[in-house]
Parts: structure tokens; C-alpha cells; sequence
């Protein structure tokens, strides 16, 4: 079986469209996120704080934003598994014309998968936070042994990061495939997901650069000029008096990012996920391959 590029986009874009279900969910979770940019910003506003309150007050604002931000965080987390296992079985069934199914139901049916999703998510978060802190390590100690000039020469492997991180989240995405789709273990997908990536290298890859790349570019240009004010939100506090025309405006672009991010953030996420899903099942619904993920399995 050929892998079709464009039949898997022209078809996770149709599902995208077509299915409002997957609407609800993705838009939802992708507001819930854009809740993430209030409370980065928010202490921004600490100068304001200083300027115009007692200390009491300004201890008060930093308490609650500390475990505003900790509620968050440990929801966030749950929610996110929920959302890709509910969006993963919904453009599954969309994907083979089966009932239609309420967000409701889709939540309900993905509930099995949680605590498997959610162990494969901790663990990629783990490994790469270990990765990416030995990599700061091995710099570091480069800067300080050679006066500097290793930091220079570590610069490439500071930029292998990218494509190491992408590709991490592309086993993780089939990982998840495999779990969800196939009902396996977590061990099991995650041995299918590696083979699956690796006999399928470049068509994975291009895949990759046409989802990451083309939607953080489509992305990235509609929401570019609204971020601009935020860039010089801090210069609203500068020379010790605030600028309420800067903050002002910096505010108001702030409102209007958030609808604009949850829009495209959660079509993008659909669509992604649409497309992951059809990858994975056009890879491992072949003869081809599943010979050659026979043949790898010990």
C-alpha cells in the first residue's frame, strides 16, 4: 500500500470540518490553555502592585497567583489526556462512518485509556526534561572549562534539540495510537510506535514538517501582530511609573488574543490529531507493514 499524502490531509481536513463534535472538544481544551497567558502575564503587573498598594496587599497577589498557577498546572495535565484520547477514538469513528457521538460519550469511552495516556505523558515529560537538562549541563560545563569557546562549539547540539524534541512527540503521538486505537499497553505501543517510526522514516518525517511546520507558520502569521503589545508590556513599568496607555492597550490585544488562540489552536489541534491518526492506521493496516512490525516484534 502507497502512502497518499495528500488523501490523509484532504481527509483529516475533512474530518476537522465536518464533525462539530470534535469542535467542542478541542476548542474547549484550547481555551482552557489560553487561560495560561493571563497568568504569565499577570505578574507583570506587580509594579503596578507596589506602586499603589500596601505590602500586605502585594504578598496577598503573590500567594494566590502561586496557587492559582499550581491548580492550574495539575489540571491541565488531566485534561490534556482526556482531550487527545477523546479526540483520537472521535476521529476514529468519524474515520469509519460509525455512529454519531456525543463529546459526552467520547469522554466516557476514553476514560480506560486515562491513566495509560497519562503515564506515557508523564514519562515523555520526564525524559525529555532529564534530556534537555544534560544538555545544559554538558554546555555549561564546556563554557566554564574552555573560557566560553565551548559554548560556540556546542551550538549544534543545542539545535539538534528541535528536531530530537519534534521527533519525540511524533513516537509519542503513534505511541498514543497504539493505545487508544489498538488497546495495547503502554510498553507494547511504545515498542510499535519505535518500529512504526523507524520503517517509516522519511514518510513520518515529511509528515511532520507539513503538520508542525506548515501550521506553526499558518499559526504564527495570524497571531503575530497581536502579540507585538506584549513584547513592550514591560516598558509600561519602566523609569519606576506606569504607562496606562501602554498597559492599556497591551490588555486589550491580551482580550483579543484569547478567542483568536483558542480558534486556531483548536483546529490545529484536530487537524493534527486527524492526521496522526490516519498515519497511523494507512502504516499499520498495510500487508507491508504488517510484516515488517511482525518481524520486529521479538
Amino acid at each position: 500500500m502507497t502512502y497518499d499524502f495528500g488523501e490523509v490531509l484532504s481527509r483529516a481536513w475533512q474530518i476537522t470540518w465536518k464533525h462539530k463534535v470534535l469542535w467542542i472538544i478541542g476548542i474547549l481544551f484550547a481555551f482552557f490553555m489560553s487561560i495560561m497567558f493571563p497568568l504569565m502575564f499577570s505578574p507583570l503587573l506587580f509594579p503596578v502592585l507596589a506602586g499603589n498598594s500596601r505590602m500586605d496587599s502585594m504578598l496577598a497577589f503573590l500567594v494566590g497567583f502561586i496557587i492559582i498557577f499550581s491548580v492550574y498546572m495539575l489540571v491541565l495535565y488531566p485534561t490534556s489526556v482526556l482531550t487527545q484520547t477523546s479526540l483520537t477514538l472521535g476521529v476514529l469513528n468519524a474515520h469509519e462512518d460509525n455512529e454519531h457521538l456525543s463529546a459526552r460519550e467520547l469522554i466516557k469511552r476514553s476514560l480506560p485509556f486515562f491513566w495509560r495516556v497519562l503515564g506515557l505523558t508523564l514519562l515523555f515529560q520526564v525524559a525529555m526534561m532529564l534530556v534537555v537538562f544534560g544538555i545544559q549541563i554538558v554546555i555549561f560545563l564546556l563554557t566554564i572549562l574552555t573560557l566560553g569557546v565551548g559554548a560556540i562549539c556546542a551550538m549544534p547540539l543545542t539545535a539538534l534539540m528541535y528536531p530530537a524534541l519534534y521527533g519525540a512527540i511524533v513516537l509519542m503521538e503513534q505511541t498514543m495510537n497504539g493505545i487508544v486505537v489498538d488497546n495495547m499497553t503502554v510498553m507494547d505501543a511504545a515498542k510499535q510506535g519505535w518500529n512504526l517510526v523507524r520503517n517509516n522514516l522519511m514518510t513520518i518525517a515529511l509528515m511532520a514538517l507539513v503538520i508542525y511546520l506548515g501550521i506553526g507558520l499558518i499559526a504564527g502569521i495570524a497571531v503575530l501582530p497581536i502579540m507585538i503589545p506584549f513584547f513592550i508590556l514591560p516598558l509600561s513599568f519602566m523609569e519606576h511609573q506606569t504607562n496606562w496607555m501602554m498597559l492599556s492597550i497591551s490588555v486589550l490585544c491580551l482580550v483579543l488574543f484569547i478567542p483568536l488562540f483558542t480558534l486556531i489552536n483548536g483546529f490545529s489541534t484536530i487537524f493534527s490529531k486527524s492526521a496522526w491518526v490516519l498515519t497511523y492506521l494507512r502504516l499499520t493496516r498495510s500487508p507491508k507493514a504488517q510484516s515488517l512490525l511482525a518481524e520486529a516484534t521479538p
